[in-house]
């Protein structure tokens, strides 16, 4: 089987408990028969950002690619990095792996288990912390307390500093001065900028992130979870319980086997092994080594400072414990020096104030012999049986602490005891096979699934566009077809056109994961659509979706538009089949048909009845309905936006007849359902909607049907208007005389070249 395997960081560059276990899971996966590969990001500030470089470590092709998120511009770029995700899927074209696994995504990109989906590839994800929920990756908030994450209303002041990027201006300014003030006159504006983003909307950004990723954990073909505390968290998180297995971490038991412990002098030999950061806590095991007896304990500390979230403060809180009699700072310790360096221990602590997943020290510890002291917390407290393989003790707590390091100087025989009650440690061979079994379920469960899609180089980054009108209630129920869209959206933009009632701050409570822009006015439809249109394109949009408010997109709809539109050569526009949400049962339209001799526009199989499963076929059409239309950027920048002067009603086909122009066909996939209301906005028996639908059925024929001259132009004049005055009598709902003197206004108003809002 051919492998891939998926690290924030690979030896001998990456020496944490994750990279280390990746490791040693390919060499394993190497010698039971599989190709293994890996992909890991490296952080060289004297290299640009995405630049790659391929090396052998152990035999095996290794892709590193460069990140120190210099190029982060907003929060989002931290998690979902575009470039990454691009390098991400030109290795897995070049491999072709039959399975990628997926470890730890920070520094990479987020959405590579969707990237993995879209290609119809098994992707199994190991959880190995929480860093798909939280940003910070550990549930602790910036107080070093521990939190439930970012769901369901965000969190409003754990992104810190890291928010500046957002897009808030006071911030933005207060970072921007900061940088060029001496340090000490900088720290109050960086304060100042972390306000500012604070205010600017940081549970909002956690929210747009926790959304993202829980999409991508979603995608994942099965998730491993190394313990009870991580699994119950990704399952609060939203992961189907049928895809989260757990999983027991295996070792390289080799370096431990015939391993001799060493003979010390009477003194309790105390251990910690970890980078000195806060929330490992090592000033817990400091302060508690400070109250034990004298002369009966030693203390060694193997690792080096590190900086939490750019936070290098604690360093300094340490310095003076450092200096205790009795303790020893040796500073990181290569890793193959572990095992030697267990042995000339009696215990280890691990007193991290986190939720520790499956820590690696323990299991080495154990490995060695050595009985482990931990914080009752997480997979540490799963890992360790208080009284029979180590002793817990209450988080956070060093006098407690103290307590347990005590029974150990002063009981008899219960360091023997403890170093009996060891439980055995799962050899990384048997975890190899176990994970190889994984594989091949995936693989199966794959390919008993759905056909799989062609190959793509990337998930193409979409965003969509929800035009709202007075409409709160419709919009959040678009808004959350959106987000329970199997096909995840990468940004969601509301755009409130002028709303009179107030709903817009209605919205921006509901959805605060949500971007809202305001028009401050009613710029119709092409207007308020343009606007979201250029925010995402601006943001760097590939497909853009544009959403009436009244329209419901059930989960595999937007797959399915999306797999069809890039399936179809020269298409850059397309539909779905639309039903109507009063009657679901009959289609709504099936995309428009414009006639070039009379000008009568119709959409096709209106009113017919809707089939149980309509197979996936997909029509060309002259155009399809702007309430739901997905479209290529290329498409848009070759054609350009909705022409503001029609203001509601035939700008979309307006637009798909400009898209045909510039190269670019429409298509109609009848394997995508929506569900539109329609007429929620303007009224559907409203006699404005006979106005606009009038002048701008002749605008639109008298810019696009030019067959004929003067005397084909005025005969198809007289047909639309004598199509809009039959609909205004028998179809419109609208009372006789406002629907007919609708219908003769838009005429006028065509003839006289007023166009935009009202004739205005």
């Amino acid at each position: 089987m051919r492998v891939l395997l998926v690290v924030h960081g690979y030896p001998p560059q990456g020496s944490g408990g994750t990279e280390i276990y990746v490791r040693s899971l390919a060499l394993a996966l190497r010698d039971q028969g599989d190709e293994v590969c890996v992909l890991a990001r490296e952080a060289n500030p004297e290299r640009p950002d995405f630049a790659t470089r391929e090396e052998r470590v152990d035999g095996l092709r290794v892709l590193r690619v460069n990140n120190t998120f210099r190029h982060v511009r907003a929060v989002r770029d931290a998690y979902l990095s575009a470039p990454a995700r691009d390098i991400a899927g030109a290795w897995i074209e070049e491999l072709r792996p039959d399975v990628v696994h997926l470890h730890h995504l920070t520094g990479l990109s987020g959405d590579l288990p969707l990237e993995c989906a879209r290609r119809g590839l098994p992707a199994v994800l190991t959880l190995h912390d929480f860093w798909l929920i939280c940003h910070r990756g550990q549930l602790l908030d910036r107080d070093l307390r521990r939190c439930a994450g970012p769901l369901p209303d965000g969190c409003p002041r754990c992104l810190g500093e890291a928010a500046i990027a957002a897009p808030a201006a006071g911030a933005a300014l207060a970072r921007a001065a900061a940088r060029r003030l001496p340090r000490g006159l900088g720290l109050p504006l960086r304060r100042l900028a972390a306000a500012a983003a604070a205010r600017d909307g940081q549970a909002a950004e956690t929210l747009r992130r926790a959304r993202a990723l829980q999409q991508a954990c979603r995608a994942a073909t099965r998730c491993l979870a190394p313990s009870r505390t991580v699994r119950e968290r990704f399952l609060a998180f939203g992961v189907d319980p049928s895809r989260l297995t757990p999983q027991e971490l295996g070792l390289d038991l080799a370096p431990f086997r015939g391993l001799r412990r060493t003979s010390g002098d009477g003194r309790l030999r105390i251990g910690f092994l970890g980078s000195l950061m806060v929330s490992k806590a090592p000033h817990l095991v400091l302060e508690a080594f400070a109250g034990l007896p004298p002369r009966q304990a030693s203390l060694r500390l193997l690792g080096a400072h590190a900086a939490y979230h750019g936070d290098d403060g604690y360093r300094a809180r340490l310095a003076p414990l450092l200096g205790l009699p009795g303790v020893h700072h040796g500073g990181a310790l290569p890793h193959a020096e572990v095992p030697a360096a267990l042995a000339g221990l009696d215990v280890v602590v691990v007193p991290s104030v986190w939720l520790e997943n499956s820590p690696l020290v323990i299991r080495e510890a154990f490995a060695a012999g050595v009985p482990v002291v931990a914080a009752d917390l997480g997979g540490m407290a799963e890992m360790v049986a208080d009284g029979r393989s180590g002793l817990l003790f209450r988080a956070g707590d060093a006098a407690d602490l103290r307590r347990c390091l005590e029974r150990l100087v002063r009981e008899p025989g219960l360091r023997e005891r403890l170093r009996a009650g060891i439980p055995p440690v799962r050899d990384i061979a048997d975890d190899a096979a176990w994970t190889r079994r994984i594989y091949a379920e995936c693989a199966a469960e794959a390919g008993a699934g759905r056909p799989r899609r062609a190959p793509r180089s990337r998930m193409a980054r979409l965003a969509a566009v929800v035009l709202h009108y007075r409409t709160p209630e419709d919009t959040l129920l678009a808004v959350r077809s959106l987000e329970a869209s199997r096909r995840p959206v990468q940004e969601i933009l509301v755009v409130d056109n002028g709303s009179p009632d107030g709903s817009a701050e209605l919205l921006r409570r509901h959805l605060p994961e949500v971007e809202l822009l305001e028009t401050g006015s009613n710029l119709g439809f092409s207007g308020g659509c343009n606007l979201g249109l250029r925010r995402a394109l601006d943001g760097g949009a590939e497909l853009l979706l544009l959403l009436n408010s009244d329209v419901v997109l059930p989960p595999d709809a937007l797959g399915a538009l999306e797999d069809a539109l890039l399936a179809e050569a020269g298409a850059g526009i397309a539909g779905p089949l639309l039903l109507s949400r009063a009657q679901p049962d009959r289609i709504a339209s099936a995309g428009m048909r414009l006639s070039r001799a009379s000008g009568r526009m119709r959409h096709l199989r209106h009113a017919e009845r809707a089939p149980g499963a309509e197979p996936p076929s997909v029509r060309r059409v002259d155009g399809v309905a702007g309430c739901a239309l997905l479209a290529r950027r290329e498409a848009l920048e070759a054609a350009g936006l909705l022409a503001d002067e029609y203001f509601f009603s035939f700008e979309d086909l307006d637009l798909c007849l400009r898209a045909r122009r510039a190269g670019y066909s429409t298509i109609c996939a009848a394997g995508a359902l929506a569900y539109h209301e329609g007429g929620r906005s303007i009224g559907a028996h409203a006699a404005a909607r006979l106005y606009y639908g009038t002048r701008n059925h002749l605008l639109l024929a008298e810019r696009w049907l030019r067959a004929g001259g003067s005397i084909g132009a005025a005969a198809r004049a007289a047909c639309i208007l004598g199509f809009n005055l039959a609909y205004a009598v028998t179809g419109s709902g609208t009372a006789p005389l406002p629907a007919l003197g609708a219908v003769l206004r838009g005429a006028r108003d065509h003839w006289r070249g007023r166009y935009g809002a009202a004739g205005t």
